[in-house]
């Protein structure tokens, strides 16, 4: 069903979007930063000077496209950082000698580390204290995922009470954005000491050094928050994505040998898997595109705010309202899917599939920035995982669960896995 009345929703594409793909509710607003003063939301965000919260103004639209083109300057050194963190990552995994682990405890640093060198270059912080600052992230993004938390954002009334969720949420902010300064004054006290040209790194791109990136230097509010939403962005939901990818392929141990085999018989027996090598590996890139579609992220896409009166599948939306798009459960709409609900990378194999109905990292003005490197990432990471190692269940038929619970990001219940080394055929 497409958006009906000829009107025209902020950020929204004009492909079909049924009603079922619409979550939240639709209600008057002036916009998303309107409810945002004070509000756990503003808090994360302060006050909507982010990228995901944020006002459409023209500071808002400056920071946006500043930030696009820091990422887009710092993806030539994409290729070689993927394939440095992924071997820092399967070396992590060999030192557990193929006993049972949580992918996820392994995973989320790994993420952190390739936005952390994307931002900063070589000057990067300690390891130490990038892993304090991954655990940071994550235990926001689930304290803030909280019922009373989030409650707050809906009933204000609420926040006279008292809210222990809401206290560690205020210290896991504040931890947060002390790492953050932390690395921008390392950068301006220290130029000299970072080893690549200073505006080869986000952050310098973003701070002014970069003449072919339009939009710089950033307030200092607004590049915070910019590099913010990157670490916010591109740390639980990429590592997400990847636990989701292994516990779908212990269930189908059939699907894994079949992407060995194609990673051994296209790649040779040194080869590596590359950012660009989706045409040579398809049923590598099916895969992590089936994985995106069964499990998105985030559940729901970032509010968007109608500009005009229009209709979505014939209810009214008035100029204002702010609508909230239901990705998951346009991903698994049975009139466009086939066995929606089913993981088979091979529906991305066949002819015509739907491609365009695919929108994980949602659309529009507000559509996730880091989409190119999440999907990257994803590729590079689990092709390497599948090179080197057998998912095995840590005892036979114990296979994780698939179901989903509500949170900001969905991540997959807790499971273990044995990653157990194994040799390219002779």
């Amino acid at each position: 069903m497409g958006l009906g009345g000829g009107g025209e929703l902020s950020g929204w594409g004009r492909g079909g979007w049924g009603a079922g793909a619409l979550g939240g509710g639709v209600g008057g607003c002036r916009g998303p930063r309107a409810a945002l003063t004070g509000s756990p939301a503003g808090l994360v965000s302060r006050g909507g000077r982010d990228l995901a919260l944020g006002a459409a103004t023209p500071g808002w639209r400056r920071q946006r496209g500043a930030t696009r083109g820091a990422l887009a300057r710092a993806g030539g050194r994409l290729r070689p950082l993927l394939r440095r963190q992924a071997r820092a990552l399967c070396a992590e995994l060999r030192s557990h000698g193929g006993a049972p682990l949580d992918p996820f405890e392994v995973f989320p640093f790994h993420t952190c580390s390739t936005i952390g060198r994307l931002l900063f270059g070589d000057l990067m912080p300690p390891e130490a204290e990038v892993r304090a600052f991954t655990r940071c992230v994550v235990e926001l993004l689930e304290v803030w995922g909280r019922a009373s938390v989030r409650a707050l954002d809906l009933l204000p009334a609420l926040r006279v009470l008292p809210n222990p969720g809401l206290r560690e949420l205020l210290r896991l902010v504040e931890r947060r954005d002390a790492f953050v300064e932390a690395q921008i004054r390392r950068h301006e006290a220290s130029p000299q000491e970072c080893p690549s040209p200073p505006g080869d790194t986000v952050l310098g791109a973003l701070q002014g050094r970069d003449p072919g990136v339009r939009g710089g230097p950033l307030s200092p509010p607004r590049l915070h928050m910019a590099l913010v939403d990157l670490f916010i962005g591109g740390t639980e939901t990429t590592a997400a994505a990847l636990a989701w990818a292994v516990a779908f392929l212990l269930h189908r141990p059939e699907l894994q040998e079949r992407l060995r085999a194609e990673l051994w018989r296209e790649l040779g027996p040194t080869g590596t898997p590359q950012a660009g090598d989706a045409g040579r590996l398809p049923l590598l890139h099916a895969t992590v595109t089936e994985t995106l579609r069964l499990r998105p992220p985030a559940p729901l896409a970032l509010p968007h705010c109608a500009r005009r009166h229009t209709s979505v599948a014939g209810i009214p939306v008035p100029a204002g309202s702010i609508l909230v798009p239901n990705l998951l459960a346009a991903h698994q709409d049975p009139d466009t899917w086939d066995h929606p609900e089913a993981f088979l990378p091979e529906r991305f194999l066949a002819p015509g599939a739907p491609w365009r109905a695919l929108v994980p990292f949602g659309c529009g003005a507000r559509s996730c920035l880091g989409e190119g490197l999440a999907r990257a990432e994803l590729f590079v990471f689990l092709g390497q995982i599948l090179r080197e190692f057998r998912l095995e269940p840590p005892a036979p038929g114990l296979l994780p669960c698939l179901q989903v619970s509500a949170g900001t990001v969905l991540r997959c219940p807790p499971f273990r896995v044995r990653m157990v080394p194994c040799q390219p055929p002779a």
